[in-house]
């Protein structure tokens, strides 16, 4: 395993834009899917007055910890699940893991997860991947499908928030609302300079949505005045429009 691994690239990506929806999605799949080097028997250090277990994606981490960490050298590295350690850490009530822990050199990829961060962000992001890209949801009719919303959310109270939506324009100067049924369309969108750069400067947040949670919300008020309707995946060769007035009958 080396700096070049597909964990280790996502673990950076992530550090250096926490906020970047693509990322978090990114690392959470390649947690899934990829292991770290950790010890076969639990194994905590103390850093910052936390005790946490110590993981590496890179080799030359762990190399260069062994020579800092006498403790380390008792122990036996293997690869290993991040979610099979982080269940460990919580059994052991440990703070949470440590990603290539190092004194000097580069951090890009080193940081600490607390275990509770760890299982709200795990938890949340497996969940968007499983709704959006399983079997069932790739199968399912326009209207019965859940897509990727880009919105802004404002409160007026603390029970009560507007939401408002980026929105397209056809040549004809009709707005619609962008949904994205797949990761890869989202992206097109979500790194588009005139698109995805200003929606991530606002802060706008990724909802996980049907069409008629956006036409008829359970909660709040969407804001779709002067649009026309929805576009889903509108950068891909297959977009469709779809029209409010054609919900309405649909309904």
């Amino acid at each position: 395993m080396t700096s070049s691994n597909e964990l280790d690239m996502r673990l950076r990506a992530f550090i250096n834009a926490p906020d970047n929806f693509l990322d978090s999605v990114g690392l959470v799949n390649a947690l899934h899917n990829y292991p770290v080097w950790a010890s076969d028997q639990p194994y905590a250090i103390v850093v910052d007055d936390q005790e946490v277990t110590p993981v590496f994606t890179d080799l030359a981490d762990l190399d260069a910890f062994k020579k800092e960490q006498a403790s380390a050298n008792d122990q036996n590295w293997v690869e290993r699940s991040s979610l099979v350690v982080l269940e460990e850490v919580i059994n052991q009530g440990l703070s949470g893991i440590v990603y290539n822990l190092k004194k000097t050199g580069d951090f890009g990829n080193s940081t600490i997860f607390k275990s509770s961060d760890m299982i709200q962000f795990l938890n949340n992001y497996t969940n968007i991947l499983n709704a959006l890209m399983g079997d069932e949801n790739i199968a399912a009719d326009t209207m019965d499908k859940f897509y990727l919303v880009p919105a802004f959310v404002h409160l007026r109270t603390d029970k009560d928030f507007d939401r408002i939506f980026p929105t397209m324009s056809t040549p004809e100067g009709k707005s619609y609302v962008p949904v994205f049924s797949n990761l890869q369309s989202f992206a097109k969108w979500y790194n588009h300079d005139d698109f995805g750069t200003p929606f991530r400067q606002a802060q706008g947040v990724i909802l996980l949505w049907k069409i008629d949670d956006i036409y008829k919300p359970r909660n709040g008020e969407n804001d779709l005045d002067e649009t026309f309707g929805i576009v889903i995946n509108p950068f891909d060769d297959q977009q469709i429009l779809l029209d409010w007035s054609e919900i309405d009958v649909e309904e």
